[in-house]
C-alpha cells in the first residue's frame, strides 16, 4: 500500500460537535433509564428512545475519533466507525458537490462507472478544501474526460491543481 498523499485533519468544531452528540445521547439514555425504572408506559417507547441515545453516543464517537479520509494518487480511502473502505479512482466518471445538511460544509458525490454513488463528507475536516482538490486532481489524472458539475467547478475550480503533479504533467 502506498503512503497517503493527503490525509484528513479534524477541526476543533468537529470535536465540539462530537462531544455535543455524545452528551445529548448520554442524557437521553439516562432519561430513558430513569423512565424505565419508574415504570413509564409504553415500554417500547422508552426502549426506542434509549436506543436512539446510544446511537447518538456512537455517532459522536465516530464523528470525533473514528472517521478519516485519505487521498492517494490511485485510491480514495474512507474510514467510518473505524473500518476503512477503499475505492479505486480510475472507475470514477463524474463528480458533484452538495451542501451537507449537518454542518453546511461540502460533500462530494463520486459516480462510478457501474452507477455506484460514493459519498465523501468533508464537513468534519479542517483541510476540506485541499482534500477536495487532491481528490479532483487524482481523478483528473486517471480520467481526462472527468465530468465535473458546474456548481462544484465554480466553488473549487478546474483540475489540475498540482497536488499530484507527475513527471509527465510537469513537462
Amino acid at each position: 500500500m502506498e503512503a497517503p498523499a493527503v490525509v484528513s485533519k479534524r477541526s476543533v468544531q468537529t470535536y465540539l460537535m462530537a462531544l455535543g452528540l455524545m452528551v445529548m445521547g448520554l442524557a437521553l439514555a439516562a432519561l430513558c433509564l430513569a423512565a424505565w425504572l419508574q415504570g413509564v408506559e409504553p415500554r417500547w417507547s422508552v426502549i426506542l428512545f434509549g436506543l436512539l441515545g446510544v446511537y447518538m453516543v456512537l455517532l459522536g464517537i465516530d464523528e470525533g475519533w473514528l472517521s478519516g479520509l485519505e487521498v492517494t494518487p490511485t485510491h480514495l480511502r474512507i474510514r467510518s466507525f473505524g473500518r476503512w473502505e477503499e475505492h479505486p479512482l480510475p472507475r470514477i466518471e463524474a463528480v458533484d458537490g452538495l451542501r451537507d445538511l449537518l454542518g453546511g460544509g461540502l460533500q462530494l458525490v463520486l459516480i462510478a462507472a457501474e452507477g455506484q454513488a460514493i459519498r465523501v463528507p468533508l464537513r468534519r475536516y479542517a483541510n476540506a478544501g485541499p482534500l477536495a482538490q487532491a481528490l479532483l486532481d487524482a481523478l483528473w489524472l486517471h480520467n481526462k474526460d472527468l465530468i465535473l458539475m458546474p456548481r462544484l467547478a465554480r466553488r473549487l475550480g478546474q483540475p489540475p491543481f498540482g497536488v499530484f503533479a507527475t513527471k509527465k504533467s510537469r513537462r
